[in-house]
């Protein structure tokens, strides 16, 4: 039982002391992430459709459910959602690729910036919650409009 106790205070002991040379090299240890209130990462998409109206949406999502998060570096169907909203919404000419790259970033920041919210750059449930959508109407091509979604 003593050689327990005496193994337990030295793990904590190292664990403490690597916490330290860490922190004094400008690194910390995080216990967690913005990330951990999320599903997980956006790695497809679910459609949502305005009822009776014949205009449906396609929403990022992970494993179909929408509270998910992405960043620079993804690349799924989620952010070619994304990016065709943010071409038919705001007016930005990004190819419709799948990749989060430089271009994606920056036409996510000027959608955040006009929606008055936290414009990081990054994707999740308060940029979900505050963008317009574009819906492409099932009745003719090329019919496109935005709506905010007020019911997740």
């Amino acid at each position: 039982m003593k050689m327990k106790k005496l193994r337990v205070l030295r793990t904590r002991a190292g664990v403490s002391a690597a916490a330290v040379v860490l922190s004094g090299a400008g690194l910390g240890l995080t216990t967690a992430t913005p990330a951990a209130a999320y599903a997980g990462y956006c790695n497809g998409q679910v459609g949502r459709t305005i009822s009776n109206s014949g205009y449906h949406a396609k929403i990022p999502a992970y494993n179909g459910n929408v509270d998910c998060y992405m960043n620079r570096g993804a690349q799924s169907k989620a952010v070619s959602a994304l990016q065709t909203t943010l071409n038919k919404c705001y007016g930005r000419n990004l190819d419709v690729d799948g990749i989060f790259g430089n271009n994606t970033r920056n036409a996510l920041i000027y959608a955040q910036g006009r929606e008055d919210i936290s414009a990081d750059g990054g994707y999740g449930k308060q940029t979900r919650t505050n963008i317009k959508w574009a819906y492409q109407y099932s009745g003719g091509i090329g019919q496109w409009a935005c709506f905010y979604i007020t019911n997740w």
